[in-house]
Protein backbone atom coordinates (compact mmCIF):
# COMPACT_ATOMS: atom_id res chain seq x y z
CA UNK A 1 0.00 0.00 0.00
CA UNK A 2 2.89 2.57 0.62
CA UNK A 3 4.58 1.50 -2.56
CA UNK A 4 0.96 2.55 -4.07
CA UNK A 5 0.80 5.86 -2.93
CA UNK A 6 4.23 6.74 -3.33
CA UNK A 7 3.50 5.44 -7.30
CA UNK A 8 0.32 7.36 -6.86
CA UNK A 9 2.09 10.80 -5.63
CA UNK A 10 4.69 10.11 -8.73
CA UNK A 11 1.91 10.51 -10.88
CA UNK A 12 -0.07 12.92 -9.95
CA UNK A 13 2.89 15.18 -9.55
CA UNK A 14 4.22 14.08 -13.45
CA UNK A 15 1.44 14.77 -14.92
CA UNK A 16 1.24 18.33 -13.65
CA UNK A 17 4.96 19.03 -13.72
CA UNK A 18 4.75 17.96 -17.37
CA UNK A 19 1.90 20.14 -17.97
CA UNK A 20 3.47 23.60 -16.83
CA UNK A 21 6.50 22.12 -18.42
CA UNK A 22 8.57 21.67 -15.82
CA UNK A 23 11.13 19.04 -15.74
CA UNK A 24 9.85 15.49 -15.05
CA UNK A 25 12.26 11.87 -14.79
CA UNK A 26 10.16 9.04 -16.57
CA UNK A 27 8.97 6.39 -14.21
CA UNK A 28 9.85 2.49 -14.29
CA UNK A 29 7.15 0.75 -16.42
CA UNK A 30 6.55 -2.24 -13.95
CA UNK A 31 5.32 0.45 -10.88
CA UNK A 32 3.03 1.59 -13.55
CA UNK A 33 1.72 -2.21 -13.80
CA UNK A 34 1.45 -2.71 -10.37
CA UNK A 35 -0.54 0.66 -9.72
CA UNK A 36 -3.20 -0.02 -12.14
CA UNK A 37 -3.45 -3.87 -11.58
CA UNK A 38 -4.47 -3.42 -7.74
CA UNK A 39 -6.96 -1.15 -7.69
CA UNK A 40 -10.43 -2.45 -6.96
CA UNK A 41 -13.29 -1.77 -8.98
CA UNK A 42 -16.49 -0.52 -6.33
CA UNK A 43 -19.04 1.75 -6.17
CA UNK A 44 -18.37 5.33 -7.01
CA UNK A 45 -18.22 8.08 -3.90
CA UNK A 46 -21.41 9.80 -3.20
CA UNK A 47 -21.84 13.20 -4.63
CA UNK A 48 -21.48 15.09 -0.64
CA UNK A 49 -18.19 13.55 -1.05
CA UNK A 50 -17.70 15.57 -4.45
CA UNK A 51 -18.95 18.68 -3.00
CA UNK A 52 -16.60 18.34 -0.26
CA UNK A 53 -13.10 17.61 -1.79
CA UNK A 54 -13.33 21.05 -3.81
CA UNK A 55 -12.19 18.81 -7.47
CA UNK A 56 -10.11 16.37 -5.44
CA UNK A 57 -12.33 13.91 -6.54
CA UNK A 58 -12.23 12.12 -9.70
CA UNK A 59 -15.66 10.11 -10.99
CA UNK A 60 -13.81 8.00 -13.05
CA UNK A 61 -11.98 6.08 -10.27
CA UNK A 62 -13.75 3.90 -8.77
CA UNK A 63 -11.92 4.26 -5.52
CA UNK A 64 -12.76 6.73 -2.13
CA UNK A 65 -10.94 10.08 -1.93
CA UNK A 66 -8.42 9.20 1.47
CA UNK A 67 -9.12 12.16 3.79
CA UNK A 68 -5.61 12.12 5.57
CA UNK A 69 -3.46 11.95 2.38
CA UNK A 70 -5.98 13.74 -0.28
CA UNK A 71 -5.28 10.88 -2.76
CA UNK A 72 -7.95 8.63 -4.29
CA UNK A 73 -6.92 5.04 -3.26
CA UNK A 74 -9.47 4.46 -0.25
CA UNK A 75 -11.71 1.56 -0.46
CA UNK A 76 -15.27 2.86 -0.91
CA UNK A 77 -16.57 0.74 1.87
CA UNK A 78 -14.65 2.78 4.39
CA UNK A 79 -16.21 6.20 3.31
CA UNK A 80 -17.74 7.47 6.66
CA UNK A 81 -16.24 5.77 8.93
CA UNK A 82 -13.75 6.98 11.48
CA UNK A 83 -9.49 6.91 10.97
CA UNK A 84 -7.68 5.21 13.79
CA UNK A 85 -4.45 6.61 14.99
CA UNK A 86 -1.75 4.43 17.15
CA UNK A 87 0.94 5.49 19.71
CA UNK A 88 4.31 4.49 18.38
CA UNK A 89 7.72 3.77 20.26
CA UNK A 90 10.18 5.58 18.45
CA UNK A 91 13.14 5.17 20.99
CA UNK A 92 16.51 3.70 19.59
CA UNK A 93 16.27 0.70 21.82
CA UNK A 94 12.75 0.06 19.95
CA UNK A 95 13.61 0.20 16.84
CA UNK A 96 12.75 -1.25 14.02
CA UNK A 97 9.76 -0.73 14.03
CA UNK A 98 6.50 -2.32 12.34
CA UNK A 99 4.04 -1.18 9.81
CA UNK A 100 5.14 2.71 9.88
CA UNK A 101 5.72 3.05 5.99
CA UNK A 102 2.06 2.24 5.52
CA UNK A 103 0.50 5.14 7.53
CA UNK A 104 -1.65 7.75 5.98
CA UNK A 105 0.62 10.49 8.33
CA UNK A 106 2.73 10.30 11.11
CA UNK A 107 3.16 12.88 14.25
CA UNK A 108 6.07 12.71 16.12
CA UNK A 109 6.50 14.63 19.09
CA UNK A 110 8.40 14.80 22.55
CA UNK A 111 7.97 12.87 25.55
CA UNK A 112 10.11 12.55 28.36
CA UNK A 113 13.52 12.85 28.54
CA UNK A 114 13.68 14.07 25.19
CA UNK A 115 12.36 11.09 24.00
CA UNK A 116 9.51 11.32 20.97
CA UNK A 117 7.35 8.96 19.61
CA UNK A 118 4.80 8.70 16.70
CA UNK A 119 1.64 8.84 16.27
CA UNK A 120 0.20 6.76 12.93
CA UNK A 121 -2.62 7.59 11.20
CA UNK A 122 -4.96 5.11 9.17
CA UNK A 123 -7.98 6.58 7.40
CA UNK A 124 -9.10 2.69 6.90
CA UNK A 125 -8.38 0.15 10.21
CA UNK A 126 -8.89 -2.42 7.93
CA UNK A 127 -4.97 -1.71 6.07
CA UNK A 128 -3.33 -1.78 9.56
CA UNK A 129 -0.14 -4.14 9.00
CA UNK A 130 1.10 -5.53 11.98
CA UNK A 131 2.72 -2.63 14.07
CA UNK A 132 4.75 -1.82 16.64
CA UNK A 133 6.19 -1.42 18.85
CA UNK A 134 3.03 0.41 20.71
CA UNK A 135 3.74 2.62 23.98
CA UNK A 136 1.43 4.80 26.30
CA UNK A 137 -0.83 7.53 26.13
CA UNK A 138 0.01 10.83 26.70
CA UNK A 139 -2.16 14.44 26.60
CA UNK A 140 -0.28 15.51 23.15
CA UNK A 141 -1.33 12.10 21.37
CA UNK A 142 -4.60 12.29 22.37
CA UNK A 143 -5.19 15.61 21.26
CA UNK A 144 -3.76 15.23 18.38
CA UNK A 145 -5.81 12.26 17.31
CA UNK A 146 -8.76 13.78 18.42
CA UNK A 147 -8.24 16.79 15.98
CA UNK A 148 -8.94 14.23 13.09
CA UNK A 149 -12.21 12.34 15.38
CA UNK A 150 -9.36 9.38 15.24
CA UNK A 151 -10.12 6.32 17.42
CA UNK A 152 -7.12 6.82 20.00
CA UNK A 153 -4.86 3.73 20.14
CA UNK A 154 -2.27 3.11 23.17
CA UNK A 155 -0.43 0.88 25.21
CA UNK A 156 -0.97 1.79 28.33
CA UNK A 157 -0.72 5.89 29.42
CA UNK A 158 0.02 8.34 31.93
CA UNK A 159 -1.71 9.38 35.24
CA UNK A 160 -3.03 12.48 33.91
CA UNK A 161 -4.56 10.96 30.69
CA UNK A 162 -7.82 9.21 31.57
CA UNK A 163 -9.43 12.63 32.62
CA UNK A 164 -8.45 14.30 29.94
CA UNK A 165 -9.42 11.17 27.93
CA UNK A 166 -13.34 11.33 29.44
CA UNK A 167 -13.33 15.74 30.08
CA UNK A 168 -13.15 15.59 25.95
CA UNK A 169 -14.69 12.89 24.90
CA UNK A 170 -12.35 11.07 23.15
CA UNK A 171 -13.06 7.60 22.28
CA UNK A 172 -9.97 5.25 22.69
CA UNK A 173 -8.82 1.59 22.98
CA UNK A 174 -5.66 1.24 25.43
CA UNK A 175 -4.00 -2.32 24.67
CA UNK A 176 -2.53 -2.63 27.91
CA UNK A 177 -5.86 -3.99 29.20
CA UNK A 178 -6.51 -6.65 26.80
CA UNK A 179 -3.25 -7.77 25.59
CA UNK A 180 -1.92 -11.17 25.60
CA UNK A 181 1.37 -12.36 27.27
CA UNK A 182 3.54 -13.04 23.80
CA UNK A 183 2.60 -14.63 20.71
CA UNK A 184 3.95 -13.84 17.16
CA UNK A 185 2.86 -13.44 13.40
CA UNK A 186 5.91 -16.16 12.42
CA UNK A 187 4.23 -18.66 13.85
CA UNK A 188 1.13 -18.39 11.63
CA UNK A 189 -2.44 -16.41 12.28
CA UNK A 190 -2.53 -15.20 15.69
CA UNK A 191 -4.80 -16.41 17.85
CA UNK A 192 -5.83 -14.54 21.27
CA UNK A 193 -8.41 -15.21 24.03
CA UNK A 194 -12.16 -14.04 24.11
CA UNK A 195 -11.52 -9.86 24.80
CA UNK A 196 -7.65 -10.10 23.78
CA UNK A 197 -6.56 -7.63 20.99
CA UNK A 198 -2.91 -6.90 21.59
CA UNK A 199 0.43 -9.40 22.31
CA UNK A 200 4.08 -8.93 23.02
CA UNK A 201 5.78 -10.07 20.31
CA UNK A 202 7.78 -13.41 21.19
CA UNK A 203 10.76 -12.70 18.63
CA UNK A 204 10.74 -9.13 20.46
CA UNK A 205 10.63 -10.38 23.68
CA UNK A 206 13.99 -12.31 22.95
CA UNK A 207 15.44 -9.33 21.38
CA UNK A 208 14.94 -6.49 23.16
CA UNK A 209 13.34 -5.10 26.71
CA UNK A 210 9.60 -6.04 27.26
CA UNK A 211 8.33 -1.73 27.58
CA UNK A 212 9.06 -2.30 23.11
CA UNK A 213 7.50 -5.24 22.61
CA UNK A 214 3.70 -4.73 22.14
CA UNK A 215 2.10 -4.75 18.86
CA UNK A 216 -1.81 -5.48 17.23
CA UNK A 217 -2.85 -5.52 13.43
CA UNK A 218 -6.09 -4.19 11.87
CA UNK A 219 -8.19 -6.99 12.62
CA UNK A 220 -7.41 -7.15 16.10
CA UNK A 221 -7.75 -3.50 16.47
CA UNK A 222 -11.19 -3.47 14.34
CA UNK A 223 -12.37 -6.26 16.34
CA UNK A 224 -11.36 -4.29 20.26
CA UNK A 225 -13.16 -1.18 18.62
CA UNK A 226 -16.65 -3.42 18.09
CA UNK A 227 -15.53 -5.24 21.56
CA UNK A 228 -15.66 -1.54 23.50
CA UNK A 229 -19.00 -0.39 21.95
CA UNK A 230 -16.74 2.54 19.69
CA UNK A 231 -18.95 3.90 17.21
CA UNK A 232 -16.52 3.74 14.01
CA UNK A 233 -18.96 5.64 11.94
CA UNK A 234 -18.42 8.98 11.27
CA UNK A 235 -16.17 11.39 8.79
CA UNK A 236 -12.54 11.44 9.04
CA UNK A 237 -11.90 15.53 8.04
CA UNK A 238 -9.33 16.14 5.53
CA UNK A 239 -6.25 16.64 7.30
CA UNK A 240 -5.05 19.17 5.48
CA UNK A 241 -6.34 21.90 2.75
CA UNK A 242 -5.04 19.10 0.06
CA UNK A 243 -5.09 20.80 -3.76
CA UNK A 244 -5.48 18.81 -7.00
CA UNK A 245 -2.76 20.55 -8.78
CA UNK A 246 0.63 21.76 -6.96
CA UNK A 247 0.59 24.13 -3.84
CA UNK A 248 0.65 27.42 -4.81
CA UNK A 249 2.63 28.16 -1.71
CA UNK A 250 4.91 26.13 -2.08
CA UNK A 251 5.50 27.37 -5.77
CA UNK A 252 6.57 30.40 -3.91
CA UNK A 253 8.88 28.65 -1.44
CA UNK A 254 12.68 28.03 -0.72
CA UNK A 255 14.72 25.43 -1.97
CA UNK A 256 14.49 22.47 0.86
CA UNK A 257 15.88 19.48 -0.05
CA UNK A 258 16.81 18.58 3.11
CA UNK A 259 15.32 19.57 6.74
CA UNK A 260 16.91 18.59 10.05
CA UNK A 261 14.13 19.03 13.03
CA UNK A 262 15.14 18.88 16.78
CA UNK A 263 13.84 17.67 18.95
CA UNK A 264 15.77 17.08 21.84
CA UNK A 265 19.29 16.58 22.65
CA UNK A 266 18.00 12.86 22.69
CA UNK A 267 16.79 13.19 19.21
CA UNK A 268 19.04 15.77 17.17
CA UNK A 269 18.82 14.71 13.68
CA UNK A 270 15.65 13.78 12.71
CA UNK A 271 16.56 14.42 8.87
CA UNK A 272 14.40 14.62 5.36
CA UNK A 273 16.26 14.23 2.52
CA UNK A 274 13.95 15.33 -0.66
CA UNK A 275 14.23 12.87 -3.83
CA UNK A 276 13.83 14.49 -6.70
CA UNK A 277 12.92 11.64 -8.88
CA UNK A 278 9.91 10.43 -7.07
CA UNK A 279 9.48 13.99 -5.36
CA UNK A 280 9.22 12.51 -1.84
CA UNK A 281 11.68 12.98 1.20
CA UNK A 282 13.05 9.94 3.19
CA UNK A 283 13.78 10.28 7.14
CA UNK A 284 17.09 8.64 8.88
CA UNK A 285 17.13 9.45 12.37
CA UNK A 286 20.06 8.37 15.57
CA UNK A 287 23.03 8.92 13.19
CA UNK A 288 21.38 9.12 9.92
CA UNK A 289 20.06 5.71 10.29
CA UNK A 290 17.66 4.81 7.90
CA UNK A 291 14.01 4.66 9.69
CA UNK A 292 12.72 1.59 8.27
CA UNK A 293 9.85 -0.29 8.76
CA UNK A 294 10.74 -3.99 9.58
CA UNK A 295 7.91 -5.80 8.01
CA UNK A 296 8.04 -4.21 4.17
CA UNK A 297 11.73 -3.26 4.61
CA UNK A 298 10.27 -0.01 3.47
CA UNK A 299 12.30 3.29 4.58
CA UNK A 300 9.42 5.95 6.06
CA UNK A 301 8.87 8.30 2.94
CA UNK A 302 6.63 10.84 2.33
CA UNK A 303 5.13 14.03 0.37
CA UNK A 304 4.92 16.68 2.86
CA UNK A 305 7.20 17.36 5.82
CA UNK A 306 5.37 20.05 8.44
CA UNK A 307 6.79 21.21 11.09
CA UNK A 308 5.18 22.86 13.67
CA UNK A 309 6.53 24.80 16.87
CA UNK A 310 4.91 24.76 20.29
CA UNK A 311 4.69 25.77 23.81
CA UNK A 312 6.67 22.72 25.86
CA UNK A 313 7.01 22.98 29.41
CA UNK A 314 8.14 20.49 32.00
CA UNK A 315 4.67 19.56 33.56
CA UNK A 316 6.54 18.86 37.47
CA UNK A 317 6.21 15.40 37.63
CA UNK A 318 8.68 14.12 35.10
CA UNK A 319 6.06 14.85 32.67
CA UNK A 320 5.49 17.05 29.94
CA UNK A 321 2.51 19.58 28.86
CA UNK A 322 2.56 20.88 25.46
CA UNK A 323 0.07 23.64 24.55
CA UNK A 324 -0.93 23.17 20.92
CA UNK A 325 -4.10 25.57 22.17
CA UNK A 326 -0.95 28.43 21.68
CA UNK A 327 -0.56 26.88 18.11
CA UNK A 328 3.06 29.04 16.98
CA UNK A 329 4.77 28.99 13.88
CA UNK A 330 5.96 26.17 11.68
CA UNK A 331 7.58 25.12 8.79
CA UNK A 332 6.05 23.55 5.21
CA UNK A 333 8.03 21.52 2.96
CA UNK A 334 7.23 19.54 0.01
CA UNK A 335 8.57 18.95 -3.53
CA UNK A 336 11.85 20.03 -2.50
CA UNK A 337 10.66 23.61 -1.21
CA UNK A 338 9.91 24.96 1.53
CA UNK A 339 7.85 27.89 3.28
CA UNK A 340 7.26 29.15 6.95
CA UNK A 341 3.71 29.08 8.07
CA UNK A 342 1.48 29.42 11.61
CA UNK A 343 -0.46 27.29 13.38
CA UNK A 344 -3.73 27.17 15.49
CA UNK A 345 -5.28 24.38 17.45
CA UNK A 346 -7.89 26.21 19.83
CA UNK A 347 -9.48 22.75 21.74
CA UNK A 348 -8.24 19.36 21.76
CA UNK A 349 -10.89 17.95 19.27
CA UNK A 350 -10.47 20.86 16.35
CA UNK A 351 -7.65 20.01 13.73
CA UNK A 352 -4.40 22.09 13.47
CA UNK A 353 -5.08 24.41 10.18
CA UNK A 354 -1.90 26.04 8.86
CA UNK A 355 -1.56 29.15 7.26
CA UNK A 356 0.87 31.43 5.13
CA UNK A 357 2.37 34.32 5.74
CA UNK A 358 -0.61 36.38 4.43
CA UNK A 359 -2.83 34.36 6.77
CA UNK A 360 -4.64 32.62 4.04
CA UNK A 361 -5.28 28.43 5.07
CA UNK A 362 -1.91 26.91 3.11
CA UNK A 363 -2.36 24.71 0.13
CA UNK A 364 -1.21 21.64 0.78
CA UNK A 365 0.65 18.51 -1.80
CA UNK A 366 -1.32 15.27 -1.60
CA UNK A 367 0.31 12.24 -0.16
CA UNK A 368 1.37 11.01 2.76
CA UNK A 369 2.52 14.12 5.09
CA UNK A 370 4.98 13.72 8.48
CA UNK A 371 3.91 16.62 11.13
CA UNK A 372 6.69 17.25 13.86
CA UNK A 373 5.46 19.24 17.15
CA UNK A 374 8.53 20.67 18.44
CA UNK A 375 9.37 22.97 21.46
CA UNK A 376 9.56 26.12 20.53
CA UNK A 377 13.19 26.21 22.23
CA UNK A 378 14.33 24.34 19.52
CA UNK A 379 13.05 26.48 16.42
CA UNK A 380 16.43 28.16 15.55
CA UNK A 381 18.26 24.31 15.85
CA UNK A 382 15.68 23.19 13.37
CA UNK A 383 17.45 24.09 9.57
CA UNK A 384 16.98 23.19 5.91
CA UNK A 385 18.97 23.90 3.28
Amino acid sequence: MKTRRIIATFLVFSLLLGASACKKKEKPSETTTELTTTEQTTTQPTSTTVDTVNGLYDPSNPNALNPLTGLQLMDPENEGMRSVAIVINNCYNALPQRGISEADAIYEYETEGGQTRLLALFADVNTVPEVGSLRSARVISSDLAAGTNSIFIHYGRNARVPDHLTEFGIDHVDGNNCSADSNSSANGPVVLGEGLFFWRDSTWLSLRSREHTAVSDGEHISAAIDYFNIDRVGETPLLFNFVPDNSVDIENGSPCTTLNVFFSATNDDALFTYDPEFFIYYKTQYGGEAQIDETSGNQVAVTNVIVLFADIQPHGDGTIDAYLQSGGNGLYASQGQMVPITWTKPTPNDPITIYNMDGDIVEVNRGVSYICVVDNDYESDTTYS
